[in-house]
């Protein structure tokens, strides 16, 4: 019986259009050219390092100018972006409560996320928040599992968990968590119902 659905974040919850074109509007570069270095250290800056080891070489490879205020400041808005959840994975996450179950969001994002999400509206939908940068692991590290698992106190059989990224699902499903790779969210509600989770509509 599954007692605890886990959602990571990014393109799972939320996949935000505004992302590169607000962060290009604020640093005065394009799109194109912010594409082109948005991910670079991103995994990094998920694991933890400050702000400046991300968004330092990022700036410089742009050829834009920056401070400490700067950096701050990009850092914020990029999480303040992030947190915004479609609707529709707003709604599991509430269906998910009301179903009984324990709901957790485990994801890989910078130590920003943190404070963007805990004062995000949907955070009163969340029992738990599992931040990489915080918890000093990141997916598929099997240690970013394992501390989730203990925190919610289930056996690994009991808890769901849902990934954009196959290997992040494979590491949780070696576990013995159940896992399944995110397609869309309707797809995401089918497997749920298909679990127990959630009554067919």
């Amino acid at each position: 019986m599954i007692k605890a659905v886990v959602f990571d974040l990014g393109e799972v919850l939320s996949s935000p259009p505004s992302l590169l074109p607000e962060l290009a509007e604020r640093i005065g570069t394009s799109e194109e050219l912010l594409k082109e270095h948005y991910w670079t250290g991103r995994v990094e800056y998920d694991s933890g390092v400050p702000d400046r080891h991300y968004w330092g070489p990022l700036l410089s490879a742009l050829g834009v100018s920056y401070d400490d205020a700067l950096l701050a400041e990009l850092a914020y808005l990029d999480a303040d972006i992030w947190s915004y959840l479609r609707p529709a994975a707003w709604q599991l996450l509430r269906d998910c409560r009301a179903a009984g179950v324990t709901v957790a969001v485990l994801s890989n994002s910078p130590h920003a996320m943190q404070q963007a999400a805990d004062k995000a509206v949907w955070r009163a939908d969340v029992d738990h928040l599992y931040i990489s940068a915080t918890l000093g692991a990141i997916k598929p590290q099997p240690e970013i599992y394992l501390g989730a698992q203990a925190e919610l106190g289930l056996k690994p059989e009991e808890i769901a968990f849902i990934d954009d990224k196959p290997a992040n699902v494979k590491a949780a499903q070696a576990l013995g968590w159940h896992g399944h790779v995110w397609v869309s969210d309707h797809d995401t509600r089918r497997w749920l119902e298909e679990l127990g989770v959630l009554s067919p509509a």
